[in-house]
């Protein structure tokens, strides 16, 4: 394999954990999926943190998880929707700030960690192994 192969490689599997781990979480909110709370209760989340619940706030919420992180995992406008994707996330830390670094805890380790992978995703790109590197191709 050579270094660029590897390279896209990596990549391949950043996105795998970035989006597709941030695709599920997404599908739950908006349609309660995997155990999700669904719309209703994704409502309720964002009352007890404080924060604006009114639709269809619940809704683009909850689809610009579900469509950032597909759009990772496929290597689809990686840099943007790794952005997007960060953003969403970083929220999330911010929110949990008070709870410490563990995560078993409820702190924000396990954000930090999403939040450091779709930041490097949108400053490498998708790679060759992704729909942007299959447009690039001629």
């Amino acid at each position: 394999m050579t270094g660029a192969s590897r390279i896209d490689a990596a990549l391949l599997l950043l996105r795998v954990a970035g989006g597709g781990f941030l695709l599920p979480h997404g599908l739950g909110k908006l349609l309660g999926w995997f155990g999700g709370p669904g719309l209703g209760g994704f409502a309720g989340e964002l009352q007890h943190f404080g924060l604006p619940s009114a639709a269809p706030l619940p809704l683009l919420l909850a689809l610009v998880q579900t469509l950032a992180g597909l759009a990772v995992l496929l290597g689809g406008w990686t840099r943007v929707s790794a952005l997007l994707a960060a953003g969403f996330i970083g929220v999330t830390v911010l929110l949990n700030l008070g709870n410490g670094w563990f995560w078993m805890h409820g702190g924000i380790e396990y954000p930090v960690l999403w939040l450091l992978c779709l930041v490097a995703l949108a400053i490498a790109g998708g790679g060759r192994w992704s729909l942007d590197g299959a447009r690039a191709r001629p």
